[in-house]
């Protein structure tokens, strides 16, 4: 049964990528946390490949290559997957149920913190596939024509299954997978060289941030926060957080704009800790400085999460957010005291897609001064201005 699961996945990873440019916009997304070297990256809407680097957004339909002297990292949520040199890794399925990925050449390492009866994570390898059965640490090696594949549990247990070998993997065993048509397994002890102890110095002690238990934990880029800033309350938005900034700092400032299908403009944040309060939450300006505001603390929160993209004309200083993606657990928010300009979203999105967040939010109209109206699915009642992102943002005066 489990030989036959993994089977179809790989049929269906490789049936996902044509219809992929079609779809919505994606509901999970992750970012590239760690870059050293050159890394490259491709979605469906691009014909080439081009530089990648952190907090560069990877979700369902991207591709990414890291040259044979670079490393990356990406994390989606409290997970982690870091590519050693010469490895491409491409995300066939990015949702809040299914991981599928794969591997066709390389090598990835990955932590597991979240995995559970509701959630499949796969990996395809040139001789079979790879399921993930329990959270854990994984080292897969894709092999080649000359080297074996092989599959490492550190922590966790996975089964592996292609061309007439099913083979369960436990902690503290690697498979050792020899030849395609039939594939051959054997089973010896796992263990950690360089490039594994490399992924644990990266990896971080989740039980000792306070970010998880302020923001959902399914919110990527959370891990960066407790180092760069600090927590605190703030009258009438709850807890908020503040990053450790030189005096006269601004969101969206330090950064660059980059073209990025199917978000279109997308903000590039230059601080590690840059993505999460660039495309969830919102800023606000309290007590003469900036603060991020996350919004009501929801341990599981639905993946379908806002995902700020934006339209307009970076380099004229005429790009304003637009709201793109669904969410079913909203942000409840006080009026702002930010700056802003909310307009239509670049991409369309369906009927069915509006109608469903309607079902569970409440709509609420967000206006900037002079700027045009629309209708925001939130779950607000109140009025607020979303964060002009444009080059008035060293302006630190709140608008009416």
């Amino acid at each position: 049964m489990a030989r036959a699961h993994i089977y179809l996945l790989v049929i269906a990873f490789l049936a996902a990528f044509p219809a992929l440019a079609r779809g919505e916009p994606p509901a999970r997304v992750g970012r590239i946390s760690f870059a050293s070297g050159d890394l490259a990256s491709h979605t469906p809407g691009q014909n080439e490949w081009s530089s990648a680097g952190v907090n560069y957004p990877v979700a369902t339909g991207t591709s990414l290559w890291t040259e044979p002297d670079a490393r990356a990292e990406i994390r989606i949520g409290p997970n982690t997957i870091a590519m050693t040199g010469g490895t491409e890794l491409d995300f066939g399925r990015l949702t809040a149920q299914i991981t599928q990925l794969n591997l066709p050449q390389g090598r990835i390492y990955l932590h597991v913190r979240q995995l559970d009866d509701a959630h499949t994570f796969e990996i395809a390898i040139p001789r079979g596939g790879v399921l993930l059965l329990q959270p854990g640490s994984y080292d897969i090696d894709a092999g080649s024509e000359n080297q074996p594949a092989r599959i490492a549990v550190f922590d966790g247990a996975a089964r592996f299954a292609g061309n007439g070998s099913d083979t369960e993997i436990k902690p503290g065993d690697v498979a050792v997978l020899n030849g395609f048509n039939p594939v051959s397994a054997s089973i010896e002890r796992a263990v950690a060289d360089a490039f594994v102890e490399w992924c644990r110095s990266r990896d971080y002690d989740e039980k000792r941030l306070a970010a998880p238990y302020l923001v959902s934990p399914d919110m990527t880029g959370y891990a960066e926060l407790d180092a760069n800033g600090r927590w605190d309350a703030a009258p009438g938005y709850g807890q908020v957080w503040y990053p450790n900034v030189p005096a006269g700092w601004a969101p969206y400032t330090d950064g660059h704009w980059v073209w990025i299908e199917p978000w279109g403009w997308t903000w590039i944040d230059d601080a590690p800790w840059g993505f999460a309060p660039s495309h969830y939450g919102r800023w606000a300006f309290v007590g003469e400085r900036w603060c991020w505001v996350p919004g009501n603390f929801c341990r599981r929160r639905s993946m379908r999460q806002r995902w700020w993209a934006f339209s307009g004309d970076p380099v004229s200083g005429s790009t304003s957010p637009a709201l793109l993606g669904r969410k079913s657990a909203g942000f409840r928010l006080p009026q702002a005291k930010s700056i802003g300009r909310a307009i239509a979203p670049t991409r369309a999105i369906s009927v069915r897609s509006i109608a469903a967040v309607s079902q569970t939010s409440t709509r609420s109209r967000f206006r900037a001064a002079g700027g045009p109206r629309y209708r925001s699915p939130m779950r607000s009642s109140r009025t607020g201005v979303l964060p002009r992102l444009s080059h008035n943002m060293h302006s630190r005066a709140p608008l009416g």
